[in-house]
Order: structure tokens, then sequence, then C-alpha cells
């Protein structure tokens, strides 16, 4: 049997709280009927995504990411910005500053990854946090001017990184739901 599976860091309350807030100040002033706002509690950073994987590999994954010894990891916001499909802002997201801090991790586990040949999407690193996918072309461009004429909706600053998590996504409703199914946290 297999899961759909991604390695991930969790975000922390305090930028999570700020995200919500931008969602919120967002839908307070604009009618978006073909935008999907990312629930909360979904909100992370992708660190690899493995895909549809046999549960059996598993506990191989579980202890790639153990032999990493993760700690924590500061990360600085740069800002709000979107990524673009067929021409129009379809993925709205908040960056983040790739510090080599950061960067170390996720090579660390990629390669980790690569050495076991456990399969993911290769795409480079980018680190954002998803705050709406975008179905509209109409919707997209309203909301990419809103966001690019109010410039900032919060101050962008650094925060701590304490937990990367191995997630199984499942769909149920139509909704994604990211089920833990390891943790390695540092918080303090």
């Amino acid at each position: 049997m297999s899961k759909r599976l991604f390695i991930a860091f969790k975000i922390p309350s305090d930028l999570k709280n700020e995200l919500l807030l931008v969602q919120h100040k967002i839908k307070n002033n604009l009618e978006l009927k073909g935008v999907n706002w990312v629930k909360p509690d979904n909100m992370h950073i992708t660190v690899a995504f493995l895909g549809q994987v046999d549960e059996k590999v598993v506990p191989q994954i579980i202890d790639i990411m153990n032999s990493v010894n993760f700690k924590s990891i500061q990360v600085k916001g740069e800002g709000l910005k979107f990524f673009n499909k067929n021409n129009y802002p379809a993925i709205f997201f908040y960056s983040l500053e790739v510090t080599d801090e950061l960067k170390d991790t996720v090579g660390n586990i990629r390669e980790n990854l690569i050495k076991k040949g456990i399969d993911f999407d290769r795409k480079n690193f980018n680190a954002h946090i998803t705050i709406a996918r975008i179905k509209e072309e109409f919707d997209g461009n309203l909301l990419f001017k809103f966001v690019n004429e109010k410039k900032t909706f919060f101050e962008s600053k650094k925060y701590s990184i304490n937990s990367l998590v191995l997630f199984e996504s499942k769909f149920v409703d139509n909704q994604p739901i990211y089920i833990p199914l390891h943790e390695i946290n540092q918080e303090v």
C-alpha cells in the first residue's frame, strides 16, 4: 500500500498568525471566489515532495530524518509573492530568504534520500509558504494588483523553525489534510 508523502518544516505559531492576518486583510478587502486559502494548520515549508511511496519505505525516510541531526533554523521573510501559471498568478506565497543554514539542512536531507534511492520531486528548493491557490485568472490578477499596491502587510522579521515533519497528504471532501507521521521537534 502506498502513501502520498512529503518532508517539511512546520512553521512557528507567530509566523502562522501573521500569515492568517494577511489572509483576513485580503478577504476583508476583496471578494475572491476563485481562490482557495490554505488553512493555517496546513502551512509549511516543503523540503522534499516524495509523492506516492510504498509504506514499507517509511522507516527508511524516518531514519534519514533522524540522521540529519536537525537543529532549529533561523529564517527571515522576503515578502509576499506569486508563482505564475499560464501567464497569471496561480500561487500566492510568503517567500523566505534561503540562508546557508537552511540550504545545508535541505541539501543534507535530499542528498540522503538520493543515496537511499528514495525518489522525490527534484525541483530547486524554493523556501516559501503557500498562502492561497488561485483558480481564476481574474481573481489572480485582482489579488496581484491589491498585494502590490499595499506592498507590505507586515514587517519581515526572523523566525525560528523548530520542527521537521514527515507528512502524509490525504484528500477529504476535496480538501488536503496533512497527517504527521514523524516529527523531530527542537522547540525549547
